[in-house]
């Protein structure tokens, strides 16, 4: 009876401590041409293969087989400003918070034979977050360390239906990595030290993307894409360290939403060099009422998360500069997802404004090699908890990319 008193207590607290274990915005550039202008237009089709990292009807824009990969770095700086807290938890900052992280993407678009048909396979990044804070820092029985990963493989299928309009669908299958650490405080357990916690777990599923592209005439062209929500169930273990808890490991079920999307692009070209490009979206984190924790052998509840819908705006241009080099560059918006009374230190973010330029160059007339840096202001990110408030003096991010294409 002792040991599961103890088990009904530790859950308890872990479960009021941390009021979201895991969450993340969905990536919008990939790591493609495109995303040197922020993805502005990305949705309306794109002349290279990772196209159908966007919407997978354009894949019958594309002639013949194309191949393109990508490799890249984030590298965020996020440090905490501690406004007030209570003298038992101190008025540690956490230090400098972000931890770079790589990137990668994939697309393979293949002359199938059919008319009318487009195929293609894609492997990207669509979410993710990785902190580290001190451990001594004021919001540490939230969080002091953060990795959240999710990744999708995707199949192409795609129909031309008239000249002008297009559809298609590509199923996913999603993979999703999380880790978290916290603390538990010293007044809830016995002894002078708090208690380290670990909580990890990974889970894999099925999601899905359809769109549709259709083109007013050979300069202009619309595109609308519909992402799928992940309902992610991490299966894992929850690892407690210090004082009589040392080394106690429990299984755990942590389940989260990740939020359908839907995204409107246009692409207009002014002339032979100069497109003009624009995205709005919306991503509907309402859908995310709620993250449920169980501890095996000692219960679970849903954690409330007062999110709401995001908006997403985006606006850039592309230029053929010669027969050789094309820059590329744009701005986009995205609207604040959580109010500073139910932001928490997992996912420090505000609204977002991004900075993004790239160019491309055109090797031969089979490969071309490219790259673009972004520049995103993630925002104060106020966080007003229960013992603790403070606002986040630096919070950015840097994104480089490199990619190539090669038509087959």
């Amino acid at each position: 009876m002792g040991k599961m008193r103890q088990s009904s207590t530790i859950a308890l607290v872990l479960l009021g401590a941390n009021q979201a274990v895991a969450g993340g915005l969905w990536l919008n550039e990939f790591g493609d041409f495109a995303g040197g202008r922020a993805s502005a237009g990305a949705a309306a089709g794109t002349d290279d293969a990772a196209t159908i990292i966007h919407n997978p009807a354009s894949a019958t824009r594309i002639e013949g087989s194309q191949l393109f990969g990508s490799v890249g770095a984030l590298i965020p700086e996020i440090e905490f400003d501690v406004k007030e807290s209570e003298r038992f938890i101190g008025n540690g900052d956490g230090g400098q918070a972000g931890l770079v992280a790589p990137a990668a993407s994939m697309a393979y678009v293949f002359d199938n034979g059919w008319n009318n048909w487009g195929t293609g396979i894609s492997l990207e990044g669509l979410a993710g977050a990785g902190l580290d804070y001190d451990d001594d820092w004021v919001g540490r029985y939230k969080a002091t360390e953060v990795n959240l990963l999710v990744m999708a493989l995707g199949v192409t299928l795609a129909y031309q239906v008239t000249d002008r309009l297009s559809i298609g669908v590509k199923p996913q299958i999603y993979y999703s990595t999380l880790t978290q650490k916290l603390s538990l405080p010293i007044s809830l357990l016995p002894g002078k030290s708090d208690v380290r916690v670990k909580l990890d777990g990974d889970d894999s599923g099925f999601g899905g993307m359809v769109g549709a592209t259709y083109e007013f005439n050979a300069g202009t062209r619309v595109g609308i894409g519909w992402q799928s929500s992940f309902d992610i169930e991490f299966d894992g273990e929850l690892e407690l360290n210090g004082n009589v808890v040392d080394g106690r490991e429990f299984e755990t079920d942590t389940e989260l939403t990740m939020a359908q999307n839907i995204r409107v692009a246009l692409h207009h070209d002014v002339n032979d060099r100069l497109g003009l490009d624009f995205t709005v979206g919306w991503d509907n984190w309402e859908e995310l009422d709620n993250i449920f924790i169980s501890i095996k052998g000692a219960g679970g509840a849903p954690l409330a998360i007062d999110w709401k819908d995001t908006y997403h705006y985006a606006a850039g241009f592309q230029y053929q500069l010669n027969d050789a080099w094309d820059i590329t560059a744009g701005m986009a918006y995205d609207t604040n997802v959580v109010d500073a009374s139910a932001r928490v230190p997992e996912l420090p973010v505000d609204e977002q404004i991004r900075y993004n330029a790239g160019a491309r160059y055109h090797l031969s007339d089979t490969l071309s090699l490219g790259g673009y840096v972004n520049y995103t202001d993630l925002g104060k990110a106020k966080i007003d908890a229960k013992r603790w408030s403070g606002e986040y003096s630096t919070n950015e991010m840097i994104q480089l990319s490199f990619f190539a294409n090669w038509i087959l």
